[in-house]
């Protein structure tokens, strides 16, 4: 097992441009949240769920269509969006004019750099880094088991997840760290902005899914966050709130046993795991959140 995935149930979504200011304003750009809904779908959102909009054209059920999108990820000014199409296409899109063309292929689940310069993504060959305009490709962790990449806040180092272990590895390659190897498997690893934290995703609760934990970052106690299935954080900008796909049954329960019949959705809490909410309308169904903007 590589990884968890939620299997989404096909619904429509009613959507909400979002309206462009008239003239520049000085103050910091909202910050975003963009998602895909499982069904080859890229979506865009203000962080409170609000201003829904489509970014990536609708498509059939069948990913084999060339347009299916998946794995969102935003810059950290929040102006471009990077996206796996068709399972092996990073494509980039600028958010204000519309414009995207392909960085690279290959590879998939992209993520930027702290300063957006750069782009780590997985692919067969392991873990690799390019520059965000899609020159310099290089591979820094040469396992193929190895996906799930994210920086470390000041971006000189990338953590990810290899057959259940959490390791790190430098930017410019070299020796692994492990960081957490235990019974559980463990995946989706992310760093809080202050680099104090490391929140992951862990089978270790016993249940029939996942949970997500963190942990200090030099290692220590692990705390659970959720008692639910929940994959995928993402720290907002601020590190104020975690975002987060979670399981929930039909009715909108959260569930903890994936062999039951559930849905994904968007949901954020406190870094404590504390307030726990829906996030994305039911209306639609939100996994693999990414968030930008506030800059």
């Amino acid at each position: 097992m590589r990884c968890f995935r939620l299997p989404p149930v096909l619904i429509t979504a009613a959507l909400v441009t979002v309206g462009c200011a008239d003239e520049p304003s000085s103050e910091p750009s909202p910050v975003k949240v963009a998602f895909d809904d499982g069904w080859g779908q890229v979506f865009l959102a203000d962080a409170d769920g609000s201003a829904l909009q489509q970014i990536t054209p609708t498509t059939t059920v069948d990913n084999t269509d060339d347009r299916y999108s998946t794995y969102p990820a935003l810059s950290p000014g929040g102006t471009q969006l990077a996206y796996t199409r068709a399972g092996r296409f990073i494509d980039i899109v600028d958010l204000d004019s519309g414009q995207s063309r392909t960085l690279y292929e290959g590879g998939y689940q992209p993520v930027f750099s702290p300063d957006g310069t750069s782009i780590a993504f997985s692919s067969s060959d392991g873990i690799s880094i390019m520059n965000a305009d899609g020159s310099d490709v290089r591979v820094i962790v040469e396992q193929d088991s190895a996906f799930g990449a994210a920086f470390s806040p000041d971006g000189s180092r990338v953590v990810f997840a290899t057959d259940g272990h959490l390791v790190e590895v430098p930017v410019t390659g070299g020796d692994p760290t492990v960081l957490l190897r235990d019974q559980f498997w463990n995946q989706d690893p992310v760093y809080s902005p202050d680099g104090s934290t490391l929140v992951f995703v862990s089978n270790r609760g016993g249940n029939n899914g996942s949970e997500i934990y963190a942990m200090p970052a030099g290692g220590g106690p692990i705390t659970p966050l959720t008692a639910t299935y929940a994959v995928h954080p993402q720290f907002t900008p601020d590190g104020s709130r975690i975002l987060y796909t979670r399981a929930t049954s039909p009715d909108g329960t959260p569930v903890t046993d994936i062999a039951t019949s559930t849905r994904p959705e968007l949901a954020s809490m406190n870094p404590d795991g504390t307030d726990q909410r829906h996030l994305t309308p039911r209306s639609i169904t939100a996994q693999n959140p990414s968030t930008g903007g506030g800059q």
